[in-house]
């Protein structure tokens, strides 16, 4: 049972998109490979304000011809989330990813939240 998530929000350009989703497949194989149980990437499709919420479009700005993707991360609780973290923080690809990334995307923008069960 995943009771610990590690969300990210990140806008990307259309035409960044493939790449995007390229550096993303193969950090959540590294993500997998170090233990987390799931590790999975999703483009929006509404994120508009309806049934009275606030739309996630709220959460983001996003700038012409940019897209709202997001990135979950599952993990036992916390502490098995620190200890993959720790692996995967000291993969040398991973790193090599994030530079291919900064180049796609403006980290700056990217919105992240880890999450628990209450």
């Amino acid at each position: 049972m995943c009771m610990y998530l590690e969300i990210y929000l990140y806008p990307v350009l259309e035409e960044n998109q493939e790449k995007f989703i390229e550096i993303n497949r193969e950090a959540e194989r590294i993500y997998k490979e170090y233990g987390a149980i799931e590790s999975d990437t999703f483009m929006a499709v509404s994120i508009q304000p309806e049934y009275g919420c606030a739309g996630m479009v709220s959460a983001v700005e996003l700038h012409e011809n940019e897209i709202l993707m997001l990135e979950i991360n599952r993990y036992h609780n916390k502490e098995h989330h620190r200890q993959v973290l720790e692996k995967v923080d000291n993969d040398k690809q991973i790193g090599e990813l994030y530079v291919q990334m900064t180049k796609v995307i403006d980290m700056n923008r990217t919105v992240r939240g880890e999450f628990g069960l209450p």
